[in-house]
């Protein structure tokens, strides 16, 4: 009887999908003009050679919606996208089989998490993406090389973060998705770096407007492939 009970489960298994539980992943796929990002590949924006030497942000807050109704929200306070790190480019959530259509989360890390002060795993600062308990979290880190860049070596850094008023630069993104169990987004790095004058604007360290600037071409640089 237990042996058929089984067989029979097995079965059902099998045929009918909608009992198994599925692992969705959302894909961050990082381009540059379409074409992926390789590191230290030379590029050309206008009069000027670059080249990308580390990209490393912060995704958070991600729930995804089938029309206007929460169907899944994930519980991690942060996920660490590295481009060096390939593994840390798709999140794993997982969850039965769901319906949905469009997916929500939040470019940086959210003003409550950054008050609940030092945190672990993604959070950690030994991943090198936070300043202090008054400044917070990093939400985005590009460095690279420019030859229009006045800086020594024709270095850039861009340390993009802040979560206090009027220095936010974290931004809620959503996007439409197709029907699979992976969500690929592409982040075009073309789209920021097109919008910066690296022979003015070389170096942002800390919160300012300036950083503020930068987050809002940031945020318009995602979309579903």
């Amino acid at each position: 009887m237990k042996r058929t009970i089984i067989k029979r489960f097995f079965w059902i298994l099998v045929f009918n999908p909608l009992y198994l539980i599925s692992q969705y992943q959302i894909c961050f796929n990082h381009k540059f003009q379409n074409n992926e990002l390789i590191i230290n590949e030379e590029k050309i924006i206008r009069d000027d050679t670059i080249s990308i030497s580390s990209l490393n942000y912060y995704i958070s807050m991600i729930r995804l919606h089938n029309n206007s109704k929460i169907v899944y929200v994930d519980n991690q306070l942060g996920h660490l996208i590295s481009h060096e790190n390939h593994q840390s480019s798709c999140i794993v959530l997982d969850c039965k089989k769901i319906k949905f259509n469009s997916i929500h989360f939040k470019l940086g890390i959210d003003s409550i998490t950054h008050n609940k002060g030092v945190l672990g795993e993604d959070l950690d600062p030994s991943k090198g993406m936070y300043w202090t308990w008054r400044s917070g979290y990093i939400n985005l880190k590009v460095e690279g090389f420019s030859s229009m860049c006045a800086a020594k070596n024709h270095f850039f850094q861009f340390h993009i973060g802040g979560y206090q008023h009027p220095n936010n630069t974290s931004h809620n993104i959503d996007l439409q998705t197709k029907k699979n169990s992976t969500i690929n987004i592409s982040f075009d790095l073309f789209k920021l770096m097109n919008k910066i004058d690296l022979s003015k604007t070389f170096q942002v360290m800390s919160p300012s407007k300036t950083a503020v600037e930068i987050s809002n071409y940031w945020k318009n640089s995602f979309y579903i492939e």
